[in-house]
């Protein structure tokens, strides 16, 4: 088999994806899905206190069985050829671990410790201590928010790890130090035994960590330990440098050599946050908007360095070389979309499947959840638009962007004794699209163009209507891309430039990034509409935009 065959790794909220290519051809020659056993049981997770953790023997299993299936046709030989393996997964996921990078939870005393695991991204149990990050930061003499979009929020990096130092001192004892997910994958995969020589990438210690080349990197150790005596025993322990992922991060380690019959010259290449490569996946160019949109969204956009890009206040960050290498990459996002919608079914359908004098079968069962958001959608596109329809914010899980509040809950308007599940469905779908175009005039109000929309991950492809809405709201056309798996498709044009196959992301692009495959063009008509409800949405929100 000719050319140099690589393999991209999608590690999501439920799942990991895996793409193995022929990065030459850029044709896929296996696919696989692996669920998270423990998470999918909801373990070690608690909706009501925004608790969501998840244990590392979820990601090592699943990583042996995407392997297993990406490989298990391909005789021993072709296996040798796979020259470079890309991982991206959830941020801000971060983990205690050992000297040895063992995460906590794998240690003795600590295997059913959700402390001593993956902190997921959507894990809001570190508000109060986000907001103290916020205070001492605006009165430090350097702001190390700033690149942050001056506001650092309770999904990130130093919220939880203050967090666990507090409610759990034998966790925060053992902890040598906090690896997010993005840089433990590829430890992992690479067999590496010393925390110290892990290579952090740029996406989340940017974008998560308050790092910055401006400032020496990441906040000092004066700054943290004035934040909280627990950091004491962490200093000289995080990093400096940072990596972006069209660099090597290590050979393959022994483990997966000897099991799966890997090259031991085998390439890792450094992680990444999964939207980060799902923008690079869906083809990014300068003053795209990229929107990964799934279980919650992320809006990715890159601007070249020498257009001095202005700091944009209330989003994730802005940094240098976090998405493609040598832009300035952004990130922004709503923490809930999809979820929103699923919020919907599990409130609507919960109650009739588990009455147990109804007596349904598995076939209804599966009836009632796979044919429920088809009959809502229908429902919803034949309600006629109006300016007096029915609203909702968008907080479901909080605020991320513009302005980071995940006190915020959701706000509906316009309910009454005629509200039915279409009319609700409706107003959901147009309240994601409503936060999507707060987004979009946040970047506008810093003059920074958007001149193209696309669209990528599960609900692009899977549920027309709410592209079309988001069209007729943000008043522009929505591309969507021919790929679901953009994300793992990031991971494979950086492995593949890893690998030698191109010379750069941007060559790699051209051959393996995914393609246009459908546009949703605004309708002027709805559009007029939608201005009108968008201006009772902000209203809702308290937002000034």
């Amino acid at each position: 088999m000719e050319g140099r065959l690589v393999i991209g790794m999608d590690f999501g909220t439920d799942s990991v994806r895996g793409l193995l290519v022929n990065s030459t051809t850029g044709k896929v020659l296996s696919t696989a899905v692996s669920y998270f056993k423990r998470w999918k049981e909801g373990l070690y997770c608690n909706p009501g206190r925004d608790q969501y953790r998840q244990h590392p023997l979820d990601y090592i299993e699943c990583i042996d069985h995407v392997f297993t299936e990406l490989l298990k046709d391909l005789p021993p030989e072709t296996i040798r050829q796979i020259k470079a393996i890309g991982t991206n997964t959830t941020g801000s996921t971060p983990v205690a671990v050992d000297e040895s990078c063992h995460p906590i939870a794998l240690c003795d005393g600590f295997e059913e410790n959700p402390n001593a695991m993956f902190i997921l991204w959507k894990d809001h149990t570190a508000i109060k201590e986000a907001d103290e990050i916020n205070v001492l930061a605006k009165k430090w003499a350097i702001d190390y928010t700033r690149f942050s979009g001056g506001i650092y929020s309770s999904e990130w990096f130093w919220s939880k790890i203050l967090h666990i130092n507090r409610v759990d001192p034998e966790v925060a004892k053992v902890a040598f130090t906090w690896v997010e997910q993005s840089d433990w994958i590829p430890a992992y995969l690479s067999g590496t035994t010393k925390a110290s020589e892990i290579k952090r990438n740029r996406c989340a210690a940017g974008h998560k960590a308050m790092w910055n080349e401006s400032h020496g990197g990441l906040p000092s150790s004066e700054f943290l330990c004035s934040l909280d005596s627990t950091f004491y025993h962490l200093i000289n322990r995080f990093y400096t440098n940072t990596y972006t992922s069209d660099q090597e991060f290590g050979k393959i380690g022994e483990y997966f050599v000897k099991r799966f019959g890997f090259d031991k010259d085998t390439l890792i290449n450094v992680g990444a946050i999964d939207a980060h490569h799902g923008a690079v996946g869906a083809g990014s160019e300068a003053y795209t908007l990229i929107k990964v949109i799934g279980t919650s969204t992320c809006d990715m956009l890159v601007v070249p360095k020498e257009d001095n890009p202005p700091l944009v206040e209330g989003i994730c960050g802005q940094v240098d070389g976090s998405i493609d290498p040598g832009m300035v990459g952004f990130e922004a996002g709503q923490s809930a979309f999809g979820d929103i919608y699923n919020w919907l079914k599990k409130m609507m359908l919960k109650p009739v499947l588990e009455m147990e004098n109804l007596n349904l079968s598995d076939q209804q069962r599966k009836v009632l959840e796979d044919n429920f958001f088809e009959h809502v959608t229908k429902e919803a596109a034949a309600i006629p638009l109006t300016v007096d329809d029915m609203l909702f914010t968008d907080y479901h899980n909080g605020r991320r962007t513009p302005d980071a509040d995940f006190t915020k809950a959701s706000t509906a308007y316009g309910i009454t004794l005629a509200t039915e599940a279409g009319h609700i469905f409706k107003a959901l779908v147009e309240g994601t699209a409503f936060g999507s175009k707060a987004i979009i005039d946040r970047f506008r109000s810093y003059n920074i163009p958007i001149k193209t929309v696309i669209a990528t991950g599960g609900i692009p492809n899977k549920a027309p209507y709410v592209v079309q809405v988001l069209a007729d709201v943000l008043e522009c056309d929505v591309q969507v891309v021919d790929s679901e798996q953009t994300c793992a498709l990031g991971s494979v044009i950086f492995a593949s430039v890893v690998a030698g196959a191109y010379p750069d992301i941007d060559t790699a692009k051209i051959k393996l990034a995914a393609k246009v495959s459908k546009t949703y063009h605004c309708n002027p008509e709805r559009a007029a509409i939608y201005k009108k409800l968008y201006q009772a949405y902000k209203e809702l929100t308290q937002l000034e935009l």
